[in-house]
């Protein structure tokens, strides 16, 4: 769909970004839990500063994008935390957002450059170059292949890295190693940490993964003192002081409600038959570990005990509707959701972009409200007004 050109209005823009600060202070207070010495996170403001997030949420139509523009910003505060899925501080999928572009014209609104640019704002701030690390050998794997093209066991010139992603160099455990080695067991760099656990340790939380970084204590204090993000736990880290993948600052934004047990979700409901939509608070991304129901199914309920038991404590939303949109030219119809991007400088919030997934609606991943990056999904990138 080449033509199909996604306009936000400026109130929304505005919106989100007072969301995004939200946001920051709400994980101050998660990243103090997380600390352990004082140099801890201290390239993100001591702990506040998220410098860059991604804002997952339900696809905002045009009848929407209309009414906004008539609404008081309270007004538009609270419908939008209705539409939010997460809100995500550490970005992926470098080399495939950065070349969606509108009409795949040069002068669109490109989030390519504003997200180059602000690369560019934190290396003269701190005046280092930036590495983005994977922190398990799985990790870094998985990302040469994924996101950069490139087959296992390969290497990547810090060029092309530049050229693909916008950072510096791409590290996995052997090259920080290296890098540590080779300048006297400091850092020279800012890191843009890639900590997420690997895909067979999200299906199975019992797996056990080697940690070779983050295992070892100097290691960590080293990683958490040059991070640029707020990510970075002890594989034997107390379940209250996680913030990887962390989903706890959803509550403190009255955004969802945290679950400890099916009790605290029986009590929401109040005898309704709302669908819920569940997801791991911690130490999860995408859709793995979700769970789908109503507490009159007793399958959802077992479920959800088994996973309270396998995963810790989840946080519950009403299950958002996915508006749909049909292709006038060929009928075919698509459910959306909307990826925002933005960064903070300061006090100074930048709309960088964002990009509008649009799956099939007869499609499976569709139907499970799943809308997700595969071979289905069509991409289209934001400009404002």
């Amino acid at each position: 769909m080449p033509e199909y050109v996604v306009m936000y209005p400026r109130v929304v823009i505005e919106a989100l970004g007072i969301l995004y600060k939200e946001y920051n202070r709400a994980f101050s207070g998660l990243a103090d839990r997380n600390r352990e010495h004082d140099a801890d996170y201290q390239h993100c403001g001591g702990g506040g500063i998220n410098h860059m997030v991604q804002i997952d949420m339900v696809g905002l139509d045009d009848e929407f994008l209309g009414w906004a523009i008539h609404q008081s910003l309270d007004e538009l505060l609270r419908v939008l935390r209705s539409k939010i899925f997460e809100i995500e501080n550490s970005l992926a999928a470098y080399q495939i957002i950065q070349n969606i572009g509108i009409s795949g014209t040069s002068d669109s609104f490109s989030f390519k450059n504003r997200f180059r640019t602000a690369l560019d704002g934190i290396r003269r701030k701190f005046g280092k170059p930036i590495s983005l690390l994977a922190v398990t050998d799985e990790k870094y794997e998985g990302m040469l292949g994924y996101e950069f093209g490139h087959p296992s066991g390969s290497h990547i010139p810090d060029s092309e890295v530049v050229e693909s992603s916008g950072f510096d160099t791409f590290w996995g455990p052997k090259q920080f190693l290296e890098h540590l080695e080779a300048n006297g067991g400091q850092c020279k760099n800012l890191l843009y940490v890639r900590s997420s656990d690997p895909i067979p340790k999200l299906r199975n939380p019992k797996l056990q993964v080697d940690h070779p970084l983050l295992g070892d204590a100097n290691l960590r204090r080293i990683i958490k003192a040059n991070t640029l993000t707020m990510n970075v736990d002890a594989p034997d880290m107390h379940y209250d002081e996680r913030i990887n993948d962390t989903k706890e600052y959803l509550p403190m934004m009255r955004i969802a409600h945290r679950i400890d047990n099916v009790e605290s979700l029986q009590a929401l409901s109040a005898g309704s038959d709302i669908v819920w939509r569940l997801k791991p608070m911690k130490c999860a991304y995408g859709c793995y570990g979700h769970l789908r129901g109503t507490l009159y199914d007793k399958h959802f309920i077992k479920d959800l005990r088994k996973g309270l038991e396998l995963r810790g404590a989840y946080v519950a939303q009403p299950e958002l509707e996915i508006p749909e949109i049909v292709d006038s030219s060929s009928a075919d119809s698509y459910r959306f959701i909307d990826r925002n991007f933005l960064s903070i400088d300061g006090d100074q919030i930048t709309f960088l972009g964002g990009i509008r997934n649009l799956m099939p609606s007869d499609s499976t991943e569709a139907r499970e409200g799943r809308i997700h990056g595969n071979r289905d999904m069509v991409s289209v990138e934001f400009c404002y007004l």
